[in-house]
């Protein structure tokens, strides 16, 4: 036996892919899908973009206000919601942000589940029964106990002021990992990042610099086993082109989303580039199909660039509500609000 923890012996190699055959078997069926009828992987069909599993580093590439940080809280929730559905008590969901307050990224939680505009909520135009419910939602169990964590800035905590890098969030996710002995009593079954260029080089070595992240990010997928979601800009060249989805090779200052990626998805609202009822060019949907319409903002279409052992280069029309956080198709396939929002006490809903 080595005294490294990387050499493995022929036995120890074998022994230790034993453990692994018997947990990849124990969790068939539980990799994390995107709860989005249409885009999740089929089994029938062989279709769709696979579940992620533990380990694995997936991109979400999007120009600012084309909806990748409301896509990427949105598959948070929804993953947080379905494991206490499950009633898995030892996995916790976190979103980290640099780019909003936790506050903020809460209320986006209490928008989908109470279907009050996040926009009213910003602007303060609500009534007082509006913020009565909202204040009430927050202080329940239903919320209390969905285990949807956050990592970053917060108007309560300002006064603490520390940089968010790539150790800052190690160090992170190494406070919310716990163990005993050998055995890890709570983890991290999702991490999503809200977006990697907010992690600030202290050089004019940019390129280096995102490079090497996006190969830390997977890095810290492998160390804690986790599913790690990444959000990443689209450079502005983009915005140019006849259709703006941004591909494989898109993300601004960084050309390594594609090598480390074990799977890529795009976002993009065409509302930002054609006035509503245009018709859209037709790399942008089938011919003679409906969906070639934006009709309003609410449009949206995702994009599958790349999927490791599975399907790639596909895309989906979707409706998709930002002031909501809600994404219509997924969240009536998957999410019942009715049955998982707070009960009146006895009641047998």
């Amino acid at each position: 036996m080595s005294s490294s923890p990387l050499v493995f012996t022929a036995v120890e190699a074998s022994n230790a892919t034993v453990d692994y055959v018997d947990y990849q078997r124990s969790n068939d069926g539980q990799g994390m899908p995107l709860y989005i009828n249409g885009l999740d992987y089929d089994p029938e069909t062989e279709k769709g973009f696979l579940p992620v599993l533990p380990g694995e580093l997936i991109t979400v590439l999007g120009r600012p206000g084309n909806g990748k940080s409301s896509f990427m809280m949105r598959w948070a929730r929804m993953r947080a919601g379905h494991l206490k559905i499950l009633g898995v008590e030892n996995k916790i969901v976190v979103y980290m942000t640099a780019e909003q307050l936790v506050e903020e990224l809460r209320l986006f939680h209490v928008a989908a589940e109470l279907r009050i505009s996040i926009t009213e909520m910003a602007s303060g135009k609500l009534g007082d029964g509006d913020w009565k419910r909202v204040r009430e939602h927050l202080a329940g169990p239903h919320m209390m106990t969905t285990p949807l964590w956050f990592i970053g800035k917060s108007r309560e905590r300002r006064k603490t002021k520390t940089e968010i890098t790539e150790e800052t969030l190690r160090a992170a996710m190494s406070d919310i990992e716990q163990w005993q002995g050998n055995q890890v009593v709570q983890e991290i079954d999702s991490i999503f990042i809200d977006y990697v260029q907010r992690f600030r080089p202290r050089s004019s070595a940019w390129v280096e610099f995102y490079g090497d992240l996006m190969n830390g990010l997977k890095n810290l997928a492998e160390d804690f086993n986790t599913r790690m979601v990444a959000g990443c800009q689209a450079k502005r060249e983009v915005d140019q082109r006849q259709v703006p989805i941004p591909m494989m090779d898109d993300g601004q200052w960084t050309s390594t989303v594609e090598q480390f990626s074990d799977g890529v998805l795009s976002v993009v609202r065409p509302s930002h580039y054609v006035v509503p009822d245009a018709k859209l060019p037709a790399p942008f949907g089938k011919k003679d199909s409906p969906l070639m319409y934006v009709k309003d903002h609410h449009d949206m279409i995702i994009s599958a660039l790349k999927r490791k052992k599975g399907p790639a280069n596909f895309k989906k029309f979707v409706k998709f509500e930002p002031e909501y956080n809600y994404l219509v198709q997924g969240e009536l396939k998957y999410y019942d609000p009715e049955r998982d929002v707070d009960k009146p006490e006895g009641s047998n809903a």
